[in-house]
Parts: C-alpha cells; structure tokens; sequence
C-alpha cells in the first residue's frame, strides 16, 4: 500500500514536470492532428493539478508549506495523508495522461521519432556539460 501511495505521488510530480517538458518539445513539422494532442495534454495536466489542489485539506497545504521538510520528505508525509478520492484522481489523472501520450506517440512518423530522439540526446548531453560545470565550480 505504501509502495502504491509512493509510485502515485512520484508519477502526479512527473506528471506536472512531463507538462513543462512537453511545453519545450517543439517541431516544426507537427501535424494539426499532433498540436491538437500536445495541446490537449497541456491543458488536462493543467485541469488536473488544479483539480488535486483544490482538494488538498489545510494539513495537506501545510505540509506542502513547511520549508523545514526536503521535497521528498514533503512527497512522503503528503501521500501519507491522501484520501481515497484524491488517491483515485492521482490514479485517473495518470491514466488519462498515459492514453493522450500514446496516442501522440502513435501519430508521429519516422523522421518526427528521429527528430525527437536528436532533440533528446543534444539535451541529455547538456546536462551533463552543466553538470560538470557546476561541479567544477564548487571545488
């Protein structure tokens, strides 16, 4: 149970970051078809989030609220405390998201998988180049 509680909160804060990713994942060469389900994705994310915020309780905000906590120990005593209803539109928020990610997926033809496959290693080797600076930076 609390492996199911850790992997829905863990899934609900990649779901938010795979919002801001996609936002960032632009090609010139997108269908209508395809824009059409970037931006549907967006914009369930976005009803989404504000839906689960609007049913935090006041000892969930205040959690999300202690600066004393790590962000995962925020996660960790936040999943603690979830409802059956709010753990329920985690799962159909999850669900919801996956269907509209597979279905882009399915859409995109050889040279778009490719194109997103250069755009994601030329920012994997970014990271690491930044990761390295910074490391550098703090000898």
């Amino acid at each position: 149970m609390k492996s199911l509680i850790t992997i829905t909160v863990f899934l609900f804060f990649m779901g938010c970051y795979s919002g801001n990713a996609q936002k960032s994942t632009v090609i010139d060469n997108f269908t209508t078809e395809q824009q059409k389900l970037v931006q549907e994705q967006r914009e369930m994310i976005k009803a989404n989030r504000e839906a689960f915020k609007a049913s935090l309780t006041a000892e969930q905000l205040a959690i999300l609220k202690d600066m004393s906590l790590s962000k995962e120990q925020k996660q960790a005593a936040l999943a603690q405390t979830f409802t059956l209803a709010q753990k329920n539109l985690l799962n159909e928020n999850r669900e919801n998201i996956r269907e509209l990610k597979r279905d882009f997926k399915n859409s995109l033809t050889n040279e778009q998988r490719q194109q997103l496959q250069e755009r994601l290693t030329n920012r994997i080797r970014e990271t690491i180049k930044d990761s390295r600076l910074r490391n550098v930076k703090h000898r």
